[in-house]
Order: structure tokens, then sequence, then C-alpha cells
């Protein structure tokens, strides 16, 4: 197949930004999907997303100790490490090359894909591919409200970890082939968000968006969205709102107007007014997790002098083990 017929999108975003949605709408435009992700009840229609990049990056999350939404503006740099391992390269190398082999377009989902950036940028580019991104945009109230009830997790860890991973990921891309897409426009008006990405990523949609019927007519149910934008009685903190607010609006304009110097400079401020907020936080409770820390090394350490006193004791030996030992 010649390379010329190929392409690969990658479809960033937290988990419930709409990443599966965007990416089944290309999955049912002549996009393919390899090994996809079984449907389950917390997304019936499907996730679109290759079971083995969920488990490779799920790996190398857990090997540099970060999160998929996580909230350190550092988070970056635990990451170097295992994006720079010949051996990662060579495992992503190898499944892309393979999966390439069978299709000519491949639309690559997943919610932690924005901590491997550089490293899916390399590999694709080594096999004569450059990369088009589709950012998803979900205010961030939906965001961190809907995490909460799926995934148990705390709202005001998944607001700033939505800013940071948000702000890492525009900053990321800047450049390349993007298009930031609002989840809200695509549930209500798919086929102008479709054109839109056909346009600004170069794509061939086969069918195209004009198309009447078309699969994705059945496929995206606007109903699905059961959350409206606002705070209501969220317990995320005043400051915190106010940041992801102004960070959701800067994103947007990029999506409806481009990318330009100032919009650039906008963000980046942005994202020194988290990094700033971030430090501020972490000095506020720095006393609080060294005496955790300290009490947690002292029962480690109470742990191993109970271990090693119970082995100087050894078992106890009865008449019977002591003949038995003896003979």
């Amino acid at each position: 197949m010649s390379s010329a017929e190929r392409r690969v999108v990658l479809v960033l975003g937290p988990g419930r930004s709409g990443t599966s949605t965007v990416a089944g709408l290309l999955a049912h435009s002549g996009f393919s999907v390899p090994d996809a992700v079984a449907p389950e009840e917390s997304n019936p229609v499907g996730f679109f997303e290759p079971a083995w990049v969920m488990k490779f990056h799920l790996e190398l999350l857990e090997r540099a100790g970060v999160r998929t939404l996580d909230a350190d503006p550092d988070a970056l740099v635990s990451m170097a490490p295992v994006l720079q391992d010949a051996a990662v390269r060579g495992r992503l190398r190898t499944w892309l090359a393979e999966s390439l082999d069978q299709h000519d377009r491949l639309v690559i989902k997943d919610p932690r894909l924005a901590w491997f950036h550089d490293l899916w940028t390399d590999v694709t580019r080594e096999l004569g591919q450059d990369p088009g991104f589709v950012i998803m945009l979900r205010h961030p109230s939906e965001v961190a409200s809907s995490r909460a009830e799926f995934y148990q997790s705390r709202e005001i860890s998944a607001v700033a970890g939505w800013v940071n991973v948000a702000l890492m990921t525009e900053r990321l891309t800047r450049g390349s082939a993007r298009a930031l897409v609002h989840y809200p426009r695509l549930t209500t008006d798919w086929r102008t968000e479709a054109v839109r990405l056909r346009d600004r990523l170069g794509l061939r949609l086969e069918p195209g968006p004009e198309a009447v019927p078309h699969p994705v007519d059945g496929f995206i149910d606007p109903s699905l969205r059961r959350r409206e934008t606002g705070w209501g009685d969220s317990p995320v903190p005043l400051h915190v709102r106010e940041l992801a607010d102004s960070t959701f609006r800067a994103l947007g304009e990029v999506a409806d107007h481009g990318d330009s110097t100032s919009r650039s400079d906008r963000l980046d401020e942005l994202g020194g007014a988290y990094a700033a907020m971030h430090a501020e936080a972490l000095d506020l409770v720095r006393n609080h997790v060294v005496r955790d820390q300290r009490r947690a090394v002292e029962q480690a350490r109470q742990r191993v002098r109970r271990r090693m006193r119970a082995a100087d004791r050894g078992p106890r030996l009865t008449p019977t083990s002591q003949r038995e030992r003896s003979s």
C-alpha cells in the first residue's frame, strides 16, 4: 500500500470529553480502529479505542508514576525516561507498522494519549506519516462531574487535572495539523464539525458528511449529553473554577478562529498561572505531606523490625520436631 494513501489521526482529550464520539465518527467514515475495546455500560455505543494502545499507555504511566489527569505541571518531565526508552519506541513502531499494513487510515484514541504525544509523533513520522490531531473540548464542569460519577474521582482533582492536561495538550500540538472540536456542537450538528475536521486536517472521509443517509446519523445521539455546562453546587474552589473557565474560553478561541500569537500568549499566561496556583497549594500542605511521609516510613521500619525479631526467634520446636531434626 502506498504511503500516500495512509493517514493516522490521533484523538486527544480526557475520558468523558467526547473522544469516543469523534473517534466513532471517523470510524463510520472510512477510518479503522484496530482491536477495538468492547462497549460496556458506561459507553454502550463503543469506545473506538485500540485495546493494545490502552494497555501500553497504562503500563507506561504506572511505570512513570503519572496519572491520566495528573495535576502536576512537571508530570511530563517524569515521563521523559519512558518516552526515550528504545524498547518502548520499538514496541510502538512494530504495532503501528503492522496496523498500517492492514489499514490505510487509522484513528487512534485513548484518554492517556496526550502524555505520549512526542513518542507517537516521532514513530509515526519514522513510518512516513505526519499525524493529524483532534482535540476534544468539553467544559471542565461537565467532564469533572461525569468522571466523578463513573470513576469515583474527586471533582477538584479532575478540574485541576483537566486544566493541566488541556494546556499541555495545546502546547504540544501547537504548529501541527490539528482541529479543536466542541463536544456540544459535535452532538447537535455533526456534519458541520465533520466538514471542519476534513478541511483542517485534509482528511478523506468515506462516505463524506454530505451523504444522506449516513452511518453517523444512527451513531451520534444528542440525548447522550446529559450534563449542562455550569458549576452548580460543585465543591471546586472558586479560584480553580475561574482558571478552568478562562482556559476553556481560550481554547475555544483557538477552536473557532485558529492559531495566533496573541492566543498562544494567552494560553502560556494561563499555564503560568496554573503552575503558580499548584505551587501555592503544595506549600500549603507541605508540612502535612512531610508528616505523613515520616509516619509511613516509621510504620515500614516497625514492620521490618517485627519481621526480623520473628525470624531471629525462629519456629518453636516440639519434641517430635527435635527428634526429626536430630535423626
